[in-house]
């Protein structure tokens, strides 16, 4: 009896069950049935990923292995399950917490770990030109316009604030001296020549500052679709640098219409051009990070996030509320590996970050849970 003829299902069900539980006493015998790839091809089986959550590695992988003799596998796991305590892991993180509003509001009855992390929530802390008004508009930012009239040195185009225009906008020939919603008006340089009907382009970083607006806008009316919609139609009006923060917005729009694995795609995107003109300051790379590391951690993908989390906790020009947030993810990192002395040393220093009360008292939390747990 052999490996090879496990591979080649070559071996009586008798036989299948004697290497399979020689298999679970035996690391090298494991390992070496993984090598052989005998487990590919019963992976999608309702018994295998039933077995897949549980905490220990090599059973599930044993059940797969075996498919041959799923049913007894099955049951001599059971038993030795329950003929020895073993500690559980850390449960996989359940919930993202926003600042100050907690996303999605948590289950009293949950034990797992919570993540920080407030860009993914609805609320924004920038405020892009108050003057345009809170609500979405009726039309969309343009990026083109046309000159409607000239009039002693004069142009008028039919472009305003809706599209971003403020006063000093240079638009070709065209300077803008006074601004309304959806027109404007500016002086023409000396010795240009404007026609009604010219075309006048709005500077790519102008329209999309607009179009972050108007996403704002739309997500803060409830309209998630449409706003999503609106920031991938303008993904392609400017330079990678410069259509990084749109990027950064829809994957926080993208988490809450429950997209996450789109959200996800849109941070590792902007990471990706952090040093692309405009680079992001080490406030957006840790923001960006931070929220990118907590999505890996709400799918279970540990080894994923410990990148982005490293990164972020390695920048130090941010501020305490960030930070905190940080050191309680990289804590909720260690957790569900299997490092709980770290994940309390990082916890204790989310929790000792001169922040918000709010953010503290969540770090503490995941501190004082994991002060009963034990190493798996």
């Amino acid at each position: 009896m052999n490996i090879d003829q496990f591979a080649t299902r070559d071996l009586s069900a008798a036989e299948a069950r004697k290497l399979a539980q020689q298999a679970l006493d035996d690391p090298d015998l494991f390992d070496a049935l993984v090598a052989r790839g005998a487990a590919e091809a019963s992976l999608n089986a309702p018994a295998v990923q039933a077995a897949i959550s549980r905490p220990t590695r090599r059973v599930p992988w044993v059940i797969a292995v075996c498919a041959a003799a799923a049913a007894v596998i099955l049951a001599l796991f059971l038993w030795r399950s329950s003929s020895r305590t073993m500690p559980q892991p850390a449960e996989q993180a359940r919930a993202i917490v926003s600042t100050p509003a907690i996303l999605p509001s948590l289950d009293a009855a949950s034990n797992g770990p919570v993540l920080l992390a407030a860009e993914l929530g609805p609320s924004r802390s920038q405020n892009r030109n108050a003057f345009r008004g809170d609500g979405a508009s009726n039309r969309e930012p343009q990026s083109t316009g046309i000159v409607t009239a000239v009039d002693d040195g004069e142009a008028t185009v039919n472009l305003g604030s809706l599209d971003g225009l403020i006063k000093g906008a240079e638009l070709g020939p065209i300077s803008i001296t006074t601004i309304f919603r959806d027109h404007a008006r500016g002086k023409i340089t000396p010795g240009q020549t404007i026609h009604v009907n010219d075309r006048v382009d709005v500077p790519p970083a102008v329209h999309l500052s607009a179009v972050l607006h108007e996403v704002d806008a739309l997500a803060a009316s409830g309209d998630l679709d449409q706003a999503r919609a609106l920031g991938r139609k303008a993904l392609a009006a400017g330079s990678s640098g410069e259509t990084r923060m749109l990027l950064e917005r829809l994957a926080a729009l993208d988490y809450q219409a429950g997209a996450l694995d789109a959200a996800r795609e849109h941070y590792e995107a902007a990471a990706n051009n952090f040093f692309e003109t405009p680079a992001a300051s080490p406030v957006e790379q840790a923001t960006t990070l931070n929220s990118l590391g907590a999505l890996y951690l709400l799918r279970g993908d540990t080894a994923s996030a410990v990148k982005p989390l490293n990164q972020a906790a390695a920048l130090t020009a941010i501020p305490a509320d960030l930070r905190a947030q940080v050191l309680n993810n990289l804590g909720v990192l260690d957790e569900m590996r299997g490092d709980l002395p770290k994940a309390r040393d990082d916890y204790n220093r989310a929790s000792s970050e001169p922040t918000s009360a709010r953010e503290r008292s969540i770090a503490q939390a995941n501190l004082t849970r994991t002060a009963n747990l034990k190493r798996p």
